[in-house]
């Protein structure tokens, strides 16, 4: 049996699209292998790109880092500066201004000086004060009645330095339950005490007790502490010290 011409010119015919569908393949491989290469090179690129984006982002960040340190640094030194100069202008106020005291020393030189004491005495006076008291003696402590408008009266004065100085004092009387005055004075209440020297002036000081004052006798100053004592009584203690 013997095959025609035909048939074989036939499978000749049939093999072109079997070729062509392989070669479409393969195109469609390479392009596809293309494609992966391209986007993984564009990616390698991008990456690249974002890195070095990255990096100068890194640098100028530390460097901005490194600017704040520098200006907490100098923000640091300024603020100590600004603190040693408020203690100075703290320190200059407590020079320059006088607290309570010095104002009570400066009223008191005042005073003396608008009395007609000569500046050159008073400064010669304070030139003198010692640190400490300098008395001699013991002190001597005596007691008498505060006066009050139901006070029967006696023993409301008692007398120092031979009978220089003598002190009396008045004050507000108890009341009992029903609100009536009683013949002693109330010692939770001021009462004002008199200093009176002979032949010279009389000084005032009122205030809840216990109370303290001193009287000036020539270059000697008697120095009083006065307590609450026994229901109309109150005590007296003082000293005599040498002036100034």
């Amino acid at each position: 049996m013997t095959l025609s011409s035909s048939y074989y010119g036939g499978r000749r015919r049939g093999r072109p699209p079997v070729l062509r569908r392989v070669i479409a393949w393969m195109l469609a491989l390479l392009l596809v292998v293309l494609a992966g290469v391209y986007a993984y090179r564009t990616g390698s690129a991008l990456a690249t790109q974002e890195a070095a984006a990255l990096r100068l982002e890194l640098s100028e960040l530390s460097d901005a880092v490194a600017r704040l340190e520098q200006e907490k640094i100098g923000l640091n030194q300024q603020l100590q500066a600004e603190q040693r100069r408020n203690l100075e202008l703290v320190e200059q106020y407590r020079q320059d201004v006088p607290d309570d005291a010095m104002l009570r020393l400066v009223a008191a030189a005042r005073a003396r000086l608008e009395a007609g004491v000569p500046q050159d005495r008073l400064e010669e006076v304070l030139a003198g004060i010692l640190p400490d008291w300098q008395c001699e003696g013991e002190p001597v402590t005596r007691r008498f009645v505060i006066r009050t408008p139901t006070t029967p009266g006696g023993n409301d004065a008692v007398g120092f330095a031979g009978g220089e100085i003598t002190v009396t004092g008045t004050g507000v009387s108890s009341l009992n339950d029903q609100g009536q005055p009683l013949a002693w004075f109330n010692p939770a209440e001021p009462v004002t005490l008199m200093f009176a020297r002979l032949g010279g002036d009389a000084t005032d000081i009122t205030g809840v007790l216990p109370l303290h004052h001193a009287v000036v006798v020539g270059d000697e100053i008697h120095r009083f502490s006065v307590l609450a004592g026994e229901r109309s009584f109150v005590t007296v203690t003082g000293i005599v010290c040498a002036y100034p």
